[in-house]
């Protein structure tokens, strides 16, 4: 859909919706497969292949007038190049509530959303194969990618009761880095 094509499918068994791939068929079938002498697939796809170039695509079409060729190149200008970004268009895309704790999980892994989507229903997309790249949307707006949960900075984070992080509070006596031990100087 975001591509702008619609794929439509056929009735089942009411060949008027598809007569051109109908007589694609018999065009085959009477005028190639009867004069084809191939003994292997490799052999019967460049005969198939040379005789679309050679025959079908320069015979006339008695209901076009034209040559498949020609029709085609006739409707060049309502060919659409490809989008710089066409991998992006095929993500995957799951629906997800971030957690109180700020965490979202997604086949198997634990990554952290963004503070203002807490409790939010988001859309999440990903490549299976990129499972470092998961982009974070809202309401269609981008929220960014979101990152793997680092366990042990999120179950330090204290939340007041509406869920905000509030800032680390130093506990007394906790050891701070450095040196344990100090050696005293003696005066002698």
């Amino acid at each position: 859909a975001s591509l702008a094509i619609a794929l439509i499918h056929a009735r089942p068994y009411k060949p008027q919706g598809k007569g051109k791939i109908e007589r694609w068929f018999k065009t085959i079938r009477t005028c190639f497969l009867t004069n084809c002498t191939a003994t292997s697939l490799p052999e019967l796809n460049q005969a198939l292949d040379q005789w679309v170039h050679t025959n079908y695509h320069q015979k006339k079409h008695t209901s076009t007038g034209q040559t498949p060729v020609e029709r085609f190149t006739s409707q060049m200008h309502c060919l659409r190049s490809a989008p710089a970004d066409l991998k992006e268009y095929f993500r995957q895309v799951a629906r997800r509530t971030i957690s109180k704790d700020r965490t979202i999980t997604l086949n198997g892994h634990l990554y952290e959303g963004p503070v203002a989507l807490i409790g939010k229903r988001v859309e999440l997309l990903y490549h299976d194969t990129e499972p470092e790249k998961v982009e974070v949307k809202y309401q269609n707006k981008s929220f960014g990618f979101i990152r793997p949960v680092d366990l042990h900075v999120n179950c330090r984070v204290k939340r007041d009761k509406n869920n905000n992080p509030q800032p680390a509070q130093d506990t007394p006596g906790a050891y701070q880095g450095g040196t344990l031990f100090t050696r005293r100087d003696r005066h002698e």
